[in-house]
């Protein structure tokens, strides 16, 4: 049981990442743009985000294989934290506080890189100084396509 708690755990350390950072982007508000103009520039920037390997994530190729073990992982490890479709509310989000992260946030994303994702996932939440209700995942340490696809999923929800 308690062993279960710390993998929904982990799905809620991935969650707090952008609440102790300190490199949020400030929105400015003062741009008057069209949504059309808006639209383009959050999907450039989400674009970014999902391919750069910014961070030292590095070149890691993701098989289809690490893609289904990936898929795997969240279901049974982070949903309960994180909800199926990332927004932070799982069955047991209601439970915690500060609750999981919206990985949708564009603020978010561009605040956090894929090395500080990668070691919340392996290492926890603790280890990226966030919530330690996060649990590690060292059964993941010496799977880093399966770690890349998780963290390819998590920059797919960029909104």
């Amino acid at each position: 049981m308690l062993d279960g708690f710390r993998r929904l755990a982990v799905a809620f350390a991935v969650a707090i990442l952008l609440a102790p950072c300190t490199r949020l982007l400030a929105e400015t508000g003062s741009d008057t743009s069209s949504h059309n103009k808006t639209a383009q520039k959050s999907a450039s920037d989400c674009e970014h985000l999902g391919a750069s390997t910014k961070g030292g994530t590095g070149a890691v190729a993701i098989t289809s294989q690490a893609r289904s073990d990936a898929q795997d992982i969240f279901e049974s490890r982070c949903v309960a934290c994180h909800g199926e479709e990332g927004r932070g509310d799982g069955p047991a989000a209601a439970n915690l506080n500060p609750g999981p992260r919206d990985f949708h946030s564009l603020k978010w994303q561009k605040s956090v890189d894929n090395a500080t994702l990668t070691r919340a996932i392996i290492f926890g939440g603790k280890s990226v100084g966030v919530s330690a209700e996060m649990a590690p995942n060292p059964d993941l340490e010496n799977e880093p396509a399966v770690v890349a696809a998780l963290v390819g999923r998590i920059r797919g929800w960029c909104k």
